[in-house]
């Protein structure tokens, strides 16, 4: 793993405007809407009472991509954060890894970018 760029919450706000994210995810519904990515379902893995792990994988575009999120309730009366996560993007032709990225700040980039796509188109 030698040489993967990690890009962290600020990197990522600092790499993609609101405005930006709005064409990219408008995009991104396009290609998956032609087919042109495809998502299995997420998986949960559940580790009761404590929390869970979800596992988003998709393809598309020459890359896949897995979004990996732990959610854990009663990890802030321990100083720790409910929810943490990553993105790991992978060449699809050769299985390497690419990148690693913060999942909250693109979680919430795509969140936010999705909301004003839905109230512009309703």
């Amino acid at each position: 793993m030698s040489g993967v760029p990690v890009f962290t919450g600020r990197h990522v706000e600092q790499a993609v405007s609101p405005d930006r994210a709005v064409e990219a995810v408008r995009a991104a519904f396009v290609a998956h809407t032609r087919g042109e990515w495809t998502m299995p379902p997420k998986v949960y893995v559940t580790n009761y009472p404590a929390g869970d792990f979800r596992a988003m994988p998709a393809l598309g575009g020459g890359y896949a991509l897995l979004k990996w999120i732990t959610s854990f309730p009663g990890n802030p009366p321990q100083g720790l954060p409910t929810v943490t996560g990553v993105v790991l993007v992978s060449d699809a032709e050769t299985g390497q890894l690419r990148a690693v990225l913060d999942a909250g700040s693109v979680t919430a980039l795509r969140t936010g970018a999705a909301a004003v796509l839905a109230a512009e188109t309703l």
